[in-house]
């Protein structure tokens, strides 16, 4: 009993930490990708210039990316409890689940949607999907672990949230994502709702229940340091010798010193030391590509030479408007180094590199000890879940909560969803793993 009551007690500790954090972070980044969103928002051309017709579309704009993100989140969280063996993990992404459900309902009651069918089988989804997460989270607290009757519910919640994602987001994208204006100012409510009567009747449906690449955002709030600070002169210089005459235009105090420098079209961020840890030009990719995937880490690879940066490319994130983004890492005795990580984007119809990201590496990187531990690959693959099919395994030297792990990669597939699991060679427990989402950003990970 006392063994009991202290696992209840040290799962709520858990529960209301990663509520307190996860509100916090989720102000945070929800307020960055919202403003850039509607700041690039392809709108219709609005006739109707009523100040407050057109505050109520932007209302109703955010409203709609907010389902979006959080029904992604809660999406890639339901397929990660899935296949996940550690109680640690699927605690904390049950936590998630629950937080995500609640904001996609928020979302969606925010919205001038009429009564729908199938609105409300997507409410009844999230509602169901929060109850049963929570239903889970209180069996975890007793020390019990996932059925697998349960598993394969979870799995089922997950094709159903990839569902209704998809279609969310196939609206917010279109010029029918309106819901005054809808183009010419005509029309009192969106399409939402004719749309959602659209979908097939089973599309939403699953059974009953009693819910850019690996670490690409592995930068935290840590601060760039150097050793000596050079002129802005001198940088000028560095600037000019890589990529032609360079103006310096500021600096910039956050998280460390950098030096601001204006390229005839475009512009390189430098750090106080010397190092190059932003580079981008204003061109915009058009024509048709002519660069594959290995084309582009190999001009990723060479341009990250060229600044001084030993990385190679460990996995292109996502291709768009003609543009790939590679990410580089170090890699010592064939070990990927994850916190030393190089964002490169190649423009596939030119092969130029048209941006360039580094602060991960400049922060992070250092004489690395790529020391495995005692646990073998076949032990730590063992410790996998039954339903994943391992295609591909690596070794990675990866960050968690401050602390490096020397881990097994397993690259998994179930079904046709792919995933990636990083085991602990010292202990063989599983450490982080990721959902690959497929949208139209292309391929990402969460």
């Amino acid at each position: 009993m006392v063994r009991q009551n202290k696992v209840i007690k040290n799962f709520w500790m858990i529960f209301f930490g990663a509520l307190a954090a996860l509100s916090i972070a989720t102000a945070v980044v929800l307020g960055v990708t919202l403003s850039s969103k509607i700041g690039n928002m392809r709108m219709s051309q609005i006739t109707d210039e009523n100040y407050y017709k057109l505050s109520q579309e932007n209302g109703y704009k955010r409203s709609l990316y907010l389902a979006c993100d959080s029904m992604k989140n809660l999406d890639a969280n339901l397929g990660k409890i899935a296949i996940s063996n550690d109680t640690a993990h699927q605690t904390q992404m049950l936590t998630y689940v629950v937080i995500h459900a609640n904001a996609v309902n928020q979302s969606l009651s925010n919205l001038p949607i009429e009564d729908s069918d199938n609105l409300v089988a997507v409410q009844t989804f999230v509602n169901q999907t929060q109850d049963y997460a929570t239903y889970l989270l209180g069996k975890l607290s007793k020390g019990e672990k996932l059925a697998l009757n349960e598993r394969i519910a979870l799995d089922n919640l997950d094709n159903v949230a990839t569902r209704v994602y998809d279609f969310l987001q196939a609206y917010a994208e279109s010029d029918s994502g309106l819901f005054i204006t809808n183009g010419n100012g005509l029309n009192n409510v969106g399409a939402l709702s004719e749309s959602l009567n659209d979908v097939e009747q089973n599309a939403f449906s699953y059974e009953k229940l009693i819910y850019d690449g690996p670490f690409s955002e592995s930068v935290q709030q840590k601060v760039l340091k150097c050793d000596h600070k050079i002129s802005h002169d001198m940088g000028a210089k560095i600037v000019s010798e890589l990529f032609g005459e360079g103006r310096f235009a500021g600096e910039i105090n956050n998280n460390g010193v950098m030096y601001v420098y204006e390229l005839e079209n475009g512009r390189v961020i430098l750090s106080a030391g010397g190092k190059v840890v932003q580079y981008e030009t204003y061109n915009e990719a058009q024509g048709e590509s002519k660069m594959d995937c290995d084309g582009c880490i190999n001009i990723a690879e060479e341009f990250c030479a060229n600044l001084g940066y030993n990385v190679k490319g460990v996995w292109v994130s996502k291709t768009q408007d003609f543009i790939t983004y590679v990410n580089c890492a170090t890699v010592i005795d064939d070990v990927i180094v994850y916190p030393d990580l190089i964002k490169v984007a190649v423009d596939n119809t030119t092969g130029e590199v048209v941006g360039m990201e580094a602060k991960a590496y400049l922060i992070n990187h250092r004489d690395w000890d790529v020391s495995f531990g005692e646990v073998m690959q076949d032990e730590a693959q063992d410790t996998l879940n039954d339903w994943l099919k391992v295609t591909n395994v690596a070794k990675a030297l990866i960050e968690k909560n401050d602390k490096y792990y020397a881990c097994y990669e397993f690259e998994c597939m179930m079904g046709d969803r792919e995933y990636y699991v990083y085991v602990d060679s010292a202990t063989g427990q599983e450490v982080e793993l990721f959902k690959v989402i497929e949208n139209t950003e292309g391929y990402t990970v969460m």
